[in-house]
């Protein structure tokens, strides 16, 4: 069904560094692998005279980042941002957090789409195995090549076909190649 706007949630990744559960699991597993690699080859200290109070305190921070692992990947993954700001797709104009930008005053439009909420993530390692949609991205070149780009949320697959009016009059006015249009509206998941 095409709709004759689309609101997205807009996110906007840090710049900072941001803990997660995934970077908490690697601080306990590598803390954990590098006390043993001390105890054991720069120490010296064989195995059988390892104190048993220095052996849970090496081991128990690898059997809490095990145990943090096996909750985490049955969660969606932590966000290293905020999700602020709406973009809108209408006919003759795209809005990103209330700058609204005209199709007359667009040179070129690039959608990167390869991502929707609770999409399964096979690998990804200690960040939980379900994403939160956040990996679309928007290019807009206007006309002074000044570029307004931004990282949208998409929370179901097939979401942008509610956008096929938009998408394909964006073609017709040369904003966007045929072959653009058919990934952003076929793509496959």
């Amino acid at each position: 069904m095409a709709n004759d706007h689309k609101i997205f949630n807009i996110y906007n990744p840090s710049t900072n560094f941001v803990w997660t559960r995934s970077r908490i699991i690697w601080v306990l597993m590598i803390f954990s692998l590098v006390s043993i690699f001390f105890v054991l080859y720069v120490l010296k200290i064989p195995e059988k005279q390892i104190p048993q109070w220095l052996g849970w305190s090496i081991f128990t921070p690898m059997i809490l980042g095990f145990l943090v692992y096996m909750i985490n990947i049955w969660f969606p993954e932590e966000l290293k941002g905020k999700i602020e700001g709406k973009l809108i797709f209408e006919i003759d104009k795209i809005t990103i957090n209330n700058e609204i930008l005209s199709t007359e005053d667009i040179k070129r439009i690039q959608i990167s789409i390869c991502d929707y909420k609770k999409k399964l993530i096979r690998y990804n390692q200690f960040d939980g195995a379900f994403s939160q949609g956040c990996r679309n991205e928007l290019i807009i070149t206007l006309l002074n090549n000044q570029k307004k780009s931004c990282f949208f949320q998409i929370q179901q697959p097939k979401e942008m076909l509610q956008i096929i009016n938009q998408i394909e009059h964006y073609t017709k006015r040369g904003l966007l190649t045929k072959e653009e249009e058919n990934n952003i509206l076929n793509y496959n998941w």
